[in-house]
């Protein structure tokens, strides 16, 4: 079995990378929300269709330094002005996005195994990680332009879809990030090596 300082190393690494990762004073999250904007923006952002999505700061980004405000409107509601009806939905960055990933870096950095394996777990995980928050934020578009006639859902479909949008966030925040670090990190062989150096120890 796996001795117990082993187990005490790699929560107590796990805990410190995590918790430098998220200081507030690195900026860290700050940094990864323009980089969520601008992906956004090249993934969303169309001069076609019917539906037009901008990705803007917060208005209370004073208080807010990782809220975005994605506008979702229906081209064929606005006015020539560019007025109309517009859809706002804020998303706090730094909880559904740079969290599950400063989750995953301390996960696999903090792991018992070669670096060469960390790094490529590290690359790999993070791209499936923004790739799952891409389609996320994908689903959250299309259940909020239901508001703005782009999409038409029956009150079942649409409570349905709201309560997924509103759970998936706290899922994805913590199950996804393990979930990948479980599959990418680690091999069948792992655990027979470490109950191996486990009892050369003894």
């Amino acid at each position: 079995m796996i001795s117990p300082k082993s187990v005490a190393r790699f929560l107590l690494t796990f805990a410190v990378i995590f918790a430098l990762l998220m200081l507030p004073w690195l900026r860290l999250a700050e940094g990864y929300t323009a980089i969520f904007r601008a992906v956004g923006t090249w993934c969303f952002t169309s001069q076609e269709g019917r539906r037009e999505v901008t990705f803007v700061e917060s208005p209370d980004r004073a208080t807010h330094t990782t809220y975005a405000r994605i506008e979702i409107a229906n081209r064929d509601l606005l006015k020539p002005d560019g007025s109309g009806p517009i859809r706002h939905l804020d998303m706090d960055v730094r909880r559904s996005g740079w969290q599950p990933t400063a989750l995953l870096l301390a996960l696999v950095l903090a792991s018992p195994v070669r670096w060469k394996r960390r790094i490529s777990a590290l690359c790999w995980g993070c791209l499936w990680l923004q790739l799952v928050a891409m389609a996320f934020l994908a689903f959250a578009i299309w259940n909020e332009s239901s508001e703005i006639g782009l999409v038409t859902l029956s009150p079942f479909w649409k409570s349905l879809a709201s309560e997924w949008q509103y759970n998936f966030i706290t899922l994805f925040s913590i199950v996804a990030p393990v979930v990948v670090w479980l599959l990418l990190t680690f091999r069948d062989g792992d655990m027979a090596a470490w109950r191996r150096a486990a009892r050369a120890k003894f």
